[in-house]
C-alpha cells in the first residue's frame, strides 16, 4: 500500500537508505523531517519496504529523489506506485519539470522520464 509517509516512518526510511548506500545519498533524519509533506512509503503489513521523495524546488521544477526500494519487493509495482504518486503530486501542484538524477536510467525511461525539452541535460560541477 502506497500512504503518506508519517514521522513515525523515518527510522524504516533510513534503514532502506542505509541498506542501498551503493545506489542512494545519505539522508539524514532531519532531511526527512523537512520533507515528511512530500515523501510517501511502501507500507507491508507496517514494514516499510518502499519510500520516494518530491522535493520541490520551485512552481516550475521538482525532483524525485531518495526513491528506494526493499530488494524483495521489486519486480512488483512497488516502485512504479511510488514514482506515480509522486508525480501526480507534482502535477497537482501544476510543476511541469519533474526530474530524477539515477544510475537506473531505463527504469525511469520506462516511466516516461527523458531528456528535458530541447534536449536539455542536467551538467555537474566536479570541482576541478
Amino acid at each position: 500500500m502506497i500512504r503518506k509517509a508519517t514521522l513515525q516512518d523515518i527510522p524504516g526510511i533510513l534503514e532502506l537508505v542505509q541498506d542501498n548506500l551503493g545506489t542512494l545519498l545519505p539522508r539524514s533524519h532531519q532531511d526527512y523531517v523537512e520533507l515528511i509533506d512530500t515523501t510517501w512509503v511502501a507500507d507491508d503489513d507496517g514494514k516499510i519496504v518502499g519510500s520516494a521523495v518530491l522535493e520541490v524546488y520551485s512552481p516550475k521544477i521538482a525532483e524525485i529523489r531518495s526513491f528506494v526500494v526493499h530488494k524483495d519487493y521489486r519486480g512488483q509495482g512497488v516502485g512504479k506506485g511510488l514514482i506515480s504518486t509522486a508525480v501526480d503530486a507534482a502535477q497537482s501542484r501544476n510543476i511541469r519539470e519533474i526530474m530524477v538524477v539515477t544510475s537506473a536510467r531505463e527504469y525511469f525511461e520506462k516511466l516516461n522520464f527523458g531528456a528535458a525539452l530541447n534536449e536539455k541535460f542536467a551538467l555537474f560541477w566536479n570541482g576541478k
